[in-house]
């Protein structure tokens, strides 16, 4: 075992991100309106489902987040699950704050919230509520509707980017 919590000076932070690294994700962008309008979007792999009856998500953002602000103000934001091709979307939403969804990317869902038109799914929600949990905040979102599509799903272990594929190739 790397270290034990107690001994916080032995806390080797790059060990323990790379034991999680060892948990498979699938890759998500959460998008929202701007004051202004503009669909904008972040990168993550913090998304699970908490609650099918009544259907609820979440997901978390880094307190440090550049656009940490935009989603503590968002009522409403989707989930749009990536398909594998999509890397370069992830990258873009995850180290951009100015990227925003625009032209054939964008769609509208229930209520004129702003999807990414060629996820594998998308999950338009209501923002529930907001807990403070170490250094992020887990957002739960109340499910307002939802649509999947047929493909492979783009995730990531181990720091990088793997295809997970319905099918055998």
């Amino acid at each position: 075992m790397h270290s034990d919590k107690s001994d916080e000076k032995a806390f080797d932070s790059r060990a323990y991100r790379d034991a999680l690294g060892c948990f498979a994700t699938g890759v998500c962008l959460i998008v929202t309106e701007d004051d202004e309008g503009r669909a904008r979007g972040i990168t993550v792999n913090s998304f699970s489902s908490v609650s099918l009856a009544p259907p609820i998500i979440l997901w978390s953002i880094d307190v440090r987040s550049d656009r940490f602000d935009l989603f503590m103000s968002a009522e409403r934001f989707s989930v749009n699950m990536l398909r594998t091709g999509h890397s370069d979307h992830s990258q873009t939403f995850a180290k951009d704050v100015s990227a925003e969804l625009s032209g054939d990317q964008l769609a509208r869902g229930i209520g004129g919230v702003p999807v990414f038109n060629d996820a594998l799914s998308h999950i338009v929600c209501e923002t529930g509520w907001r807990q403070k949990a170490g250094d992020h905040v887990v957002i739960f979102g109340n499910v307002l509707g939802f649509d999947a599509n047929e493909g492979d799903a783009l995730g990531f272990f181990r720091g990088r980017y793997v295809p997970v594929q319905t099918k055998e190739s």
